[in-house]
């Protein structure tokens, strides 16, 4: 009797263990556009938009500044449905104009309007698309407008973080990747 009630309470633990392990390793399902679109609607900015783009695509027109004191700026953030990172734009003003012909740091190479900010390590997974937008990329953005006008001001970058350099997209060294 000892023994049946010992491998009774194992499997009652086992399947604890296993129900707590799932809910800790299995994530939240990635939010639909309707949900980002949502999501955003809510955060009330100035001047902010959403448009569907044939179903496949959200695009969110917002102006920020990143305090009180500095400049406002047109930005867009493109969404797609499945897991692929975002894309945030600064559409206005042109931000190679403000920095005079000097090497912009932390953006990539965009063709078209605007300048594509980098906003996070995607190596070091500082953002997956479970992530809500309205903690993540909204305020990134302003934090890296921020860090942008102290830039153009000093010419030293204070904003920290890591990005590849634009020779090398995607040939980064080990050492590097872990920098």
């Amino acid at each position: 009797p000892d023994r049946y009630r010992h491998r009774q309470h194992c499997g009652i633990a086992r399947a604890r263990t296993q129900l707590l392990w799932e809910a800790m390793v299995r994530p939240d399902p990635i939010p639909t556009l309707t949900q980002r679109a949502f999501e955003l609607h809510g955060l009330d900015l100035r001047e902010s938009r959403i448009e569907r783009r044939g179903g496949k695509e959200l695009w969110f027109y917002f102006q920020v500044a990143p305090g009180r004191f500095g400049r406002l700026y047109a930005c867009l953030l493109k969404l797609s449905p499945d897991s692929r990172k975002p894309e945030l734009l600064v559409v206005k003003p042109d931000l190679q104009e403000l920095a005079a012909g000097k090497r912009i740091p932390h953006i990539y190479p965009h063709k078209g309007r605007g300048t594509k900010l980098c906003l996070w390590w995607p190596r070091g997974r500082e953002w997956v698309p479970q992530m809500s937008l309205r903690e993540t990329y909204v305020p990134w953005t302003a934090e890296w407008l921020l860090y942008f006008e102290d830039w153009l001001l000093t010419g030293e970058w204070a904003g920290g973080g890591r990005h590849p350099r634009p020779k090398r997209w995607g040939k980064l060294s080990a050492a590097e990747a872990l920098a």
